[in-house]
C-alpha cells in the first residue's frame, strides 16, 4: 500500500498533540493501516522531516519527500492503493480503519459542520473529512496537471470524478475532538486534552504511588515527541534496577534491596503507563502489555526472595509468608471487586512497608498481618457482591 502523508510545509503539521506531532500521528496511522511507502509533500527538507523519515524507516517503510506531482507517479504502481491525509489532520486510526474497511473511499462530513472546522467542501452537502484512499491508476492522471499543482487537492478531485465511494463520519466525531484539523497551538492543546481524556485513566489518589507514576507518565508523554523518552526504555531501566535490587539484597543488605525494588516498581509503572499511551488508539490488548506484566512478575519473585533473606537466619517462614501474601494480592487483583483493589497491585507500597519492617526486624509478622488484612478485605468484598446480586 502507498501512503501520501502531506506535511505541505505548513508548521501546523508539526504541532504537538500528546507527545507526537500531527504528522507523526499521521505516519503512525498510515503504518498501522499497512502502508509500506510514505510520500510527504513538502517544499524542502527540514530537521522535522528528517526525524519523520527516521521514524518511518525504523518501522520498515520507505520514505520520500515530494515537491510536486510528477515524482509521485514514479512511486505508485497500478496495483497499489494510495492513502492520503490532509495537511494538519489529526486522525483516529481505529476509526479510520473501521470506516475504510480496507477499500477505497473518501471520508466525508456534513458540509456545514465540516467547513466550520476547516475542511474543504466537495459538493453541496458534504465536506472532505481529510482522509481518502484511491487506487494507483488515479496517480497517472496527475501527469495531465501543471507540475506545481497540489497533489492532495488534485487526487481528491480525481477520486471524486472517478466515482470513489464516500463514507460519512460518525455523528459527534468533531465535537468530541476525536478527529479534526489542528490549525493552531490553542487547538493542539484542546485536542491533546481530549486525547488524554479518552486514552489515559490514571490511578486514584488513594493509591498515591500509582497515581504519581501514572501522572509522571502523562507529563513525559506531553514532551516525548523528540523520541529520547519511551515507555519501552523506562521499562528496561526498571528491569535493570530490579536486578540491582536482587543483587544488593543477596550480597549486601536485604533492606536496601527492598527499597531499590520499590523504586524499580515505580519506574516500571511509569514506563508501562507511558507505553500504553504511546500505543493508545492504534493497538488492542492489555492496557500495559506483556512487558509490564513480566516486570511485575519478576518483582514479585525478587520480593519473596528478599523477604526470605531479611527474615531471621535459617528461617524459611519469611519466604512462605511473603509468597502467601503475593499470591493473595495477585488473586485479589484479578477479582471483580471494589475500586480499592488497585491497592493490591501497588508493589511500591508493599516493598516500602516490608523494607521498614525488615529494618526493625519484624518482617515475618508484618507480612502475615498484611496477608490477613488483604484476605479479609477480599472475602468481605466477594461476600458483599454476592449479597448485592441476590
Amino acid at each position: 500500500m502507498e501512503s501520501l502523508a502531506d506535511a505541505g510545509g505548513d508548521p501546523r503539521a508539526f504541532l504537538t498533540v500528546a507527545g507526537r506531532t500531527v504528522v507523526q500521528r499521521q505516519l503512525e496511522c498510515a503504518l498501522a493501516l499497512g502502508c509500506e511507502k510514505i510520500a510527504c509533500h513538502a517544499p524542502g527538507l527540514s530537521r522535522d522531516l528528517i526525524d519523520l523519515q527516521h521514524l518511518a524507516e525504523k518501522s520498515g517503510a520507505q520514505f520520500q519527500i515530494l515537491s510536486g506531482t510528477r515524482a509521485l507517479s514514479g512511486m505508485v504502481r497500478a496495483a497499489d492503493e494510495l492513502l492520503v491525509f490532509a495537511d494538519g489532520l489529526l486522525p483516529d486510526c481505529t476509526l479510520a480503519e473501521s470506516l475504510l474497511g480496507g477499500l477505497t473511499a473518501v471520508l466525508v462530513l456534513p458540509a456545514e459542520e465540516g467547513i466550520a472546522a476547516g475542511f474543504e467542501r466537495i459538493d453541496r452537502d458534504h465536506a472532505w473529512a481529510g482522509l481518502f484512499m484511491v487506487y494507483g491508476p488515479a496517480v497517472e492522471r496527475l501527469a495531465d496537471l501543471p507540475p506545481d499543482a497540489d497533489p492532495t487537492a488534485s487526487l481528491l478531485r480525481i477520486a471524486l470524478q472517478t466515482g470513489t465511494r464516500t463514507v460519512s463520519m460518525p455523528e459527534g466525531t468533531l465535537a468530541d475532538h476525536q478527529w479534526g484539523l489542528v490549525r493552531s497551538e490553542d487547538e493542539a492543546a484542546r485536542y491533546e486534552q481530549a486525547w488524554l481524556d479518552r486514552h489515559v485513566r490514571p490511578a486514584p489518589f488513594f493509591a498515591p504511588a500509582l497515581a504519581a507514576a501514572d501522572r509522571a507518565a502523562t507529563a513525559l508523554m506531553r514532551r516525548a515527541n523528540d523520541g529520547r523518552v519511551s515507555g519501552r526504555g523506562i521499562l528496561g531501566g526498571a528491569a535493570v534496577l530490579a536486578g540491582i535490587a536482587a543483587l544488593s539484597g543477596w550480597f549486601w543488605e536485604p533492606v536496601a534491596g527492598l527499597a531499590l525494588l520499590a523504586g524499580a516498581y515505580f519506574a516500571g509503572r511509569t514506563g508501562g503507563a507511558l507505553k500504553a499511551m504511546e500505543g493508545a488508539g492504534r493497538q488492542a490488548g492489555d492496557r500495559f502489555g506483556k512487558a509490564y506484566a513480566g516486570l511485575v512478575a519478576g518483582i514479585d519473585v525478587i520480593l519473596v526472595a528478599l523477604a526470605g533473606l531479611a527474615a531471621p537466619s535459617g528461617n524459611s517462614t519469611g519466604v512462605l509468608a511473603a509468597a502467601s501474601l503475593v499470591l493473595v494480592l495477585r488473586v485479589g487483583s484479578a477479582l471483580p471487586i471494589g475500586n480499592w483493589k488497585i491497592l493490591l497491585a501497588d508493589r511500591f507500597l508493599l516493598a516500602a512497608i516490608l523494607a521498614i519492617a525488615a529494618y526493625f526486624g519484624n518482617i515475618i509478622s508484618v507480612t502475615q498481618i498484611l496477608a490477613l488484612i488483604a484476605l479479609v478485605g477480599i472475602l468481605f468484598e466477594v461476600s458483599r457482591s454476592k449479597l448485592t446480586q441476590t
